[in-house]
């Protein structure tokens, strides 16, 4: 037990650290950014991605976070939240599109629509 709430002790401290960089991270690029170049400034961006995270549910949440700010594969990610890297990969893969869909973005980016050539 005494193990169990070093780690999560941990853990927390981790999260707080990183919630204070990335605050000083976007306070820096908000300077950064000029509002008379019609550039939305960073804020604003992140703020919208928070709110599109905040919708998705706390498993695809976490996967999400996982990868993507923590930086881990997906098998390891798996690891992490117990379960096998298959359904780890789904999990991922809904957590996207959900998130490409609140963003209003297209979950295929740039090859959305019909093709115009046929590749052979």
């Amino acid at each position: 037990m005494p193990w169990l709430l070093g780690v999560a002790r941990r853990v927390l401290a981790n999260q707080r650290r990183g919630e204070a960089r990335r605050a000083a991270l976007i306070d820096r690029l908000s300077s950064l950014t000029s509002r008379s170049r019609g550039v939305e400034p960073v804020r604003d961006v992140f703020g919208s991605l928070g709110d599109a995270i905040a919708v998705l549910s706390a498993p695809e949440r976490e996967a999400l976070l996982l990868v993507a700010w923590e930086g881990l594969e997906p098998r390891r990610a798996a690891r992490v939240v117990g379960c096998t890297p298959a359904a780890f990969r789904a999990r991922l893969y809904r957590a996207r599109r959900r998130l490409a869909a609140q963003l209003g973005e297209s979950p295929l980016g740039h090859f959305e629509g019909p093709a115009t050539e046929e590749v052979r």
